[in-house]
């Protein structure tokens, strides 16, 4: 903002993904009446967020393990689990391979094909895994791409892998919560779900997720975890996120009017648009044309951020991935679109 004196309020950020509905007012209320706690210590293990989640998702205690943000957790599982090699479906949120490397896993990938739609096939999975494979981790709905795989897929890959762990990251499944694979948890010790609470619920500056599996492994992840990664602030926050009903349904149905509404006129600039599930659309530039970099730099002064996708591989420079945000905002990226695309 500095950088291009411009406030915050004329800033339209694309490039991360984050509800434009805002904070629900529950969460709003709930900091309000936490500020008075922050001069005491906050729960160890945010015991009181992890009951009101087992009671939310009706699964017990045991199940859950909250984290400061789903990153948090993305670290501490191959450092606790040790997994020796990995495959990972591409292309995918940048973290998984550090977290994987810091651990010394090694690392194989699957990549999905844009000229297909992203389309998942349990059997690609099942191909590229190898012997010694022993994690596969993908998220649904996919991160650029969007698109959202069919439970019955992922539990088939699931039931097939045997020993194997399979790594869901659901981090924006709650756009989509048909998608979630949190009904089919009990009975299979080898699924584990990340989820976050910062996209939904416009949280991110807070940070808090959390991590359903089977109660063996969270128990190793809770006994190596360092205590006190939550705050008293994100605490609150994310146990009003819970309760946010009213929230949740506007938000259900509006993001896809808003999502529909600004694929049609990305879609009319003659750019291709992936069928995304959530809150921001894969689109893939035509040729000829400006690249993802160039268009992310020429929007920058006018305080309009996007996200160029090349450092996803397998992608390169004709992909750009954008956010939803309210009309006015998705209106005034497709009017300087129209200019200089």
């Amino acid at each position: 903002m500095r950088e291009l004196g411009l406030t915050r309020e004329q800033i339209c950020d694309f490039s991360a993904s984050i509800n434009p509905l805002g904070v629900p007012p529950e969460v709003m209320q709930a900091l309000s009446d936490a500020l008075g706690r922050i001069s005491d210590y906050p729960e160890a293990e945010a015991a009181s967020l992890r009951t009101a989640l087992a009671e939310y998702h009706r699964l017990p205690t045991s199940r859950l393990l909250p984290g400061s943000g789903s990153t948090e957790l993305i670290y501490l599982l191959p450092r606790v689990l040790r997994p020796r090699r990995a495959l990972l479906l591409r292309p995918c949120f940048g973290e998984y391979a550090p977290a994987l490397q810091q651990a010394g896993c090694l690392i194989d990938y699957c990549d999905l094909d844009p000229d297909d739609d992203f389309a998942f096939a349990p059997e690609a999975i099942l191909a590229a895994r190898r012997a010694e494979t022993d994690l596969v981790v993908l998220a649904n709905p996919g991160n650029p791409s969007g698109v959202a795989i069919p439970p019955a897929k992922l539990l088939e890959v699931a039931d097939q892998l045997g020993d194997c762990r399979l790594l869901v990251d659901e981090a924006f499944v709650d756009f989509c919560p048909a998608h979630s694979l949190l009904p089919q948890l009990a009975g299979r010790n080898n699924l584990l779900l990340l989820r976050s609470l910062t996209k939904f619920y416009a949280i991110p500056g807070l940070r808090a997720g959390y991590l359903a599996a089977d109660p063996a492994d969270i128990a190793l992840l809770a006994a190596a975890r360092e205590p006190w990664t939550l705050s008293c602030l994100a605490i609150a926050a994310a146990r009003a996120c819970l309760t946010a009903r009213d929230f949740q349904a506007l938000t259900l149905q509006t993001i896809p009017r808003l999502r529909r509404e600004l694929q049609q006129g990305l879609e009319a600039l003659g750019w291709q648009v992936y069928p995304g599930a959530a809150n921001y659309l894969l689109c893939r530039l035509p040729t000829p044309g400006p690249r993802a970099p160039e268009l992310v730099e020429l929007l920058r002064p006018q305080g309009l951020l996007l996200r160029s996708c090349v450092d996803f591989p397998p992608l390169d420079e004709t992909f750009l991935r954008v956010a939803v945000l309210n009309q006015s905002s998705n209106r005034r990226l497709l009017d300087l679109l129209a200019r200089v695309a």
